[in-house]
């Protein structure tokens, strides 16, 4: 059994910083004072990181100078001298940082121990106890030991890069900041799904959310090359693949139901078994399913597979804790936002919506309108509500038109985005290039193929 510290990587991990400071960058990755388990070299490595960000020169004697008396009293000169005729080799400098991170996170994982057992003994449910666990686990894998406050300066620093990368994307004609969502006028209005984000889609029951939902998922793992989750409380994966089938090969959901499709439309199900079986494309049927089981279940997914877009349908389903509905909307809604955050992917999570929309003359839906509305407005990144108007009018001139009203969105303009509804392939198209709305028009439409052609997104 190895010891959790090593002495000698440590000082010859500092000896060559102090000999060869153009190393310093390199060999700090993933370090902090604390990944040194001696107080007097930890205490080195602060007055050599202090000298750096000072913008001068790093030896043993600036070092020294940025130090003065060690903790312990000891004159730092003397121990940073000691420290520099002690190293055996600047050109093992690289396996000595190894060491001394490895041996940290020995430190880490015993202390991970101590807390599992902390949290073993609380009053949780045990979801929740192995979430805790998992992500103090993941906290010591991805290596975050940073402070939480952090100087403009430094953040100017790497922004710049943000900034130089979006510049990029400009020269090389793509617009497009997330992941495409499959319709170009919406993803023009979003910049595409980005990381970190909550999307709710809301709307009344058979609007199509959930296709819309599916759709954000299909055309990311298909066309865009991505990996997507799909996690739904009440479909089983069969259905759900019987969907994005359906979607993606434009073939009858009819057809595939009642077995008639691998006749009729033997070519377009070969061509869609075939891109689906090759992308990116989980499903999960959650019963009964909570913020933690999706949770760990997500965090599971990513170690394993990778993971850039997670959709859930749908949020009313869901137990949530809290005394009343609206707490445990509450903690769903919160849940799911730390998630995207902590994940760095987007977040698309269905909703029902209330049925005061159907108590107005104007049904099109708004914020006020979604379940227990004040914890997800709150939450929400972008809220997308689904809307078709001939659910309601039977005679309406806007039958297969779906609109796409965008109810909120940080750094996005609120609006309508309009597209079209194929049903029987569960499905949304961007509408036809020069589509206008029916009341701009000079006369009646003359059919549903005149409002779009199909055009797929790149």
């Amino acid at each position: 059994m190895r010891d959790p510290y090593n002495l000698e990587a440590e000082h010859g991990l500092l000896g060559a910083m102090l000999q060869r400071p153009e190393l310093i960058d390199t060999l700090s990755d993933d370090l902090s004072a604390e990944s040194f388990y001696f107080a007097e070299n930890a205490e080195v490595y602060r007055g050599i990181m202090a000298v750096r960000s000072a913008r001068q020169a790093v030896d043993f004697l600036t070092v020294a100078n940025q130090i003065n008396v060690m903790a312990n009293g000891d004159s730092a000169l003397a121990y940073c001298t000691e420290i520099v005729r002690g190293t055996p080799s600047i050109a093992s400098a690289g396996t000595y940082a190894q060491i001394v991170r490895e041996r940290a996170i020995d430190r880490a994982l015993y202390a991970l121990g101590v807390q599992a057992i902390d949290i073993s003994h609380g009053e949780q449910d045990t979801q929740s106890k192995i979430a805790a666990v998992q992500a103090a686990a993941m906290l010591i894998d991805s290596g975050s030991q940073s402070d939480e406050v952090v100087k403009v300066s430094d953040v100017l620093a790497a922004q710049v890069e943000v900034w130089q990368e979006r510049f990029d994307r400009h020269l090389r004609g793509e617009t497009l900041m997330g992941l495409p969502t499959g319709l170009a006028d919406l993803d023009e209005k979003l910049g595409g799904l980005l990381p970190g984000q909550l999307i709710i889609v809301a709307g009344r029951p058979a609007m199509g959310k959930t296709t819309l939902g599916m759709g954000f998922a299909t055309f990311a793992t298909v066309h865009a090359g991505k990996s997507a989750l799909v996690v739904s409380i009440e479909m089983e994966e069969g259905a759900l693949t019987d969907r994005a089938i359906a979607s993606e090969g434009r073939v009858p959901l009819s057809a595939i139901k009642n077995g008639t499709a691998c006749e009729t439309h033997t070519a377009q199900l070969t061509a869609a078994t075939s891109a689906i079986s090759q992308a990116n494309l989980f499903f999960a049927h959650r019963a009964g399913g909570t913020v933690g089981r999706i949770r760990s279940m997500a965090r599971r997914h990513k170690i394993r597979y990778g993971l850039d877009l997670l959709m859930v349908d749908y949020l009313q389903l869901l137990e949530g804790e809290g005394g009343n509905r609206t707490e445990a909307v509450s903690s769903i809604s919160r849940g799911f936002k730390l998630l995207a955050v902590e994940l760095g992917i987007p977040v698309v999570l269905l909703s029902q919506l209330s049925r005061k929309c159907e108590e107005r003359p104007n049904k099109r839906p708004i914020p006020s309108d979604l379940r227990e509305s004040g914890a997800i407005e709150q939450d929400a990144d972008v809220i997308l509500f689904v809307y078709r108007d001939e659910i309601y009018n039977e005679h309406t001139e806007a039958k297969g038109i779906a609109e796409i009203i965008i109810g909120k969105g940080r750094d996005v303009e609120t609006g309508t985005v309009r597209a079209a509804f194929l049903g029987q392939y569960n499905r949304f198209e961007n509408l036809a290039a020069g589509w206008v709305e029916p009341e701009a028009r000079p006369g009646k439409p003359t059919s549903l193929s005149h409002r779009y052609a199909g055009r797929t997104a790149q």
